[in-house]
Formats: structure tokens, sequence, C-alpha cells
């Protein structure tokens, strides 16, 4: 259930009825273009478990959390992959507030913002970069600013696989020797 940040009572009166209305999850639907969505919405309602009762009150996270639903929705209708919702998690996956993510993925400090509000949709590049964090999130996870480094232990070895792999190493390996044997 969505946080309750003002610490409102778990019921409360209906304003439009004056019927009771009890703090909860609802599962609500709605249509995008003729195809049905359901998530579980937050707020307070006269019914928790009639879909037909939909009287009930939505407050502070509770209005994001619909919107939310809907950016993502109208996303998935238009066929996009990476929906304003998949955004935000792979932004938290990493641990990352929005201006941070923006910084570090090279998009600019309000790119993710308007991302995860649905206002933009992000490059090839930057989809190519999410895939990446969704897969190997501590790889973009809060660090000093602009630095995007594989872990010291790994280094000499991966640059070493990269090379060889590239079929590089037979010119350049041996500029890597003193890595590697300073590494172990």
């Amino acid at each position: 259930m969505a946080r309750n940040p003002r610490e409102y009572p778990n019921t409360m009166t209906s304003p439009e009825s004056g019927r009771p209305m009890v703090r909860g999850d609802k599962l609500v639907s709605f249509k995008i273009r003729g195809k049905p969505f359901q998530y579980r919405q937050p707020g307070w309602w006269c019914s928790l478990e009639d879909p037909n009762d939909m009287e009930g009150q939505l407050v502070d996270d509770d209005n994001l959390i619909a919107e939310m639903a809907r950016r993502t929705a109208e996303a998935m209708v238009n066929g996009e992959q990476f929906t304003p919702l998949l955004i935000r998690a792979i932004r938290l996956l990493c641990k990352l507030s929005q201006r941070e993510a923006g910084e570090l993925f090279g998009t600019g400090e309000k790119s993710f913002e308007k991302y995860e509000s649905g206002r933009i949709k992000p490059s090839e590049p930057t989809k190519r970069l999410l895939r990446l964090a969704m897969t190997h999130p501590g790889m973009f996870g809060a660090r000093k600013r602009n630095a995007m480094e594989v872990p010291v232990e790994m280094d000499s070895q991966l640059v070493l696989h990269t090379i060889h792999a590239a079929h590089l190493d037979h010119f350049y390996a041996p500029l890597f020797q003193n890595q590697r044997s300073k590494n172990g």
C-alpha cells in the first residue's frame, strides 16, 4: 500500500455521500484507446471489493500512482518498450536520483524527469544503456560524480579479454602486462 505521509486516519467520511471510507488498495480498471488495463490504486474507498463502486478519495502519492499507471499504459499502447514505469524502476534499482541518472547516462539533468513523465522518449543509445542497467545495476549505481567504473579487481582481466575478443591482443596485449602483474 502507498505510504500515508500525513498520517491520515485509516477511515474517513466521504465528502460526496457521507458514506464511510476505508484506506486500502483497490483494483482499478481503465481503457486507453479501447485496450483495458488494471492496477492497484491506494486511497480511501467506500468499497475495496466492489469494482463498480468507485467512490473514493485520492491524496498525495495516490495521485502520482494513478498518473504513472496512465502514462505507462499509454506508452504500452504506443508500443514503447521502455515505459515511464520501467525507466523509473531501472533508476531506482540503480539507487539514483533523476538528476544523478541524467548525469550518469549523459542525457542531461532533467531527462529522467521527462522520461518518467512520458514527455519524451529515450534515444536508442540511452535505451541500450537502460537495458544494460537492468542486468547490471551495480555498474550504474550512485558513485562519485562522472565516474562509471568497472570494479578494480576486474579491470585487467576485462581489458585483456576485450582486446583478445577483438583480435587485437597480438599487437596490444604487452601494453597491459604491467597491469596484469600488479593486479595478480
